[in-house]
């Protein structure tokens, strides 16, 4: 049993009682709905997710800030000339290292990865252009949401996460409806990465004659993409 006061109206205090056990709320001895207590959960959530995000966004600024102040004139230029917001962020990590805080070779090597890693995933993303929306996606096969959603956690659909919501590559798609052997494929591959997908899904094969996996199954060819997704990323291991 909990008990805090709450605001009511003004000049006015109320003890409300929580029951752990029944969920039940009880307001100066009368019993509220639980509602009350589901909201002001959520109130309190959304109050911790906006002061995250502000601090969050100062942060941000702060080294974006001293990034850019150390860039040198021609480093800002290219900066200027990037295509998208993404596009700019990779770049600022690839010249953060090199003008803000010396590092040493171990961390310098380290550092060069995680930006291949980025700009390996910029690039997918390109590669898998143009995407759906989740209502386009619904109309298009004709169920609900709750259904895509279904459909992305058995590995029947690839979605691409994409601010709050997600995004579903259009290459999976064939004359309304999901293309066919795409969720066998899918369901081989031995990652939950969707960028690890999307790279064998969008890579040239030369087991495919330098086709990707994608118009293989476009082709109808289906038996021999599964067949390397389940030894896909097991090569030479």
């Amino acid at each position: 049993m909990g008990e805090f006061a709450s605001e009511f109206a003004p000049g006015t205090k109320a003890f409300i009682h929580v029951d752990i056990v029944t969920h039940r709320l009880h307001c100066n001895g009368v019993n509220m709905p639980t509602t009350v207590l589901a909201r002001r959960q959520r109130e309190v959530e959304t109050e911790e997710a906006s002061s995250s995000l502000q601090l969050t966004l100062d942060r941000g600024t702060e080294t974006l800030r001293s990034v850019l102040s150390h860039m040198s004139p021609n480093n800002l230029k290219r900066l200027q000339l990037t295509v998208n917001g993404v596009d700019f962020l990779v770049k600022v990590a690839q010249l953060a290292a090199l003008t803000v805080a010396p590092l040493d070779p171990t961390e310098r090597k380290l550092h060069a990865a995680r930006v291949r890693g980025l700009n390996r995933i910029v690039e997918l993303r390109r590669a898998a252009e143009p995407t759906m929306e989740t209502g386009e996606v619904c109309e298009l096969l004709g169920v609900t949401r709750e259904t895509i959603r279904q459909k992305v956690n058995r590995r029947q659909l690839l979605a691409l996460p994409k601010g709050g919501d997600r995004v579903f590559p259009a290459f999976q798609f064939k004359e309304g409806a999901v293309l066919n052997g795409f969720p066998e494929v899918l369901s081989a591959l031995d990652t939950d990465s969707v960028f690890t997908m999307l790279s064998f899904l969008l890579s040239q094969n030369p087991d495919y004659e330098n086709k990707t996996a994608i118009e293989m199954l476009e082709a109808g060819d289906i038996e021999p993409v599964v067949v390397e997704a389940r030894v896909f990323l097991k090569h030479g291991a």
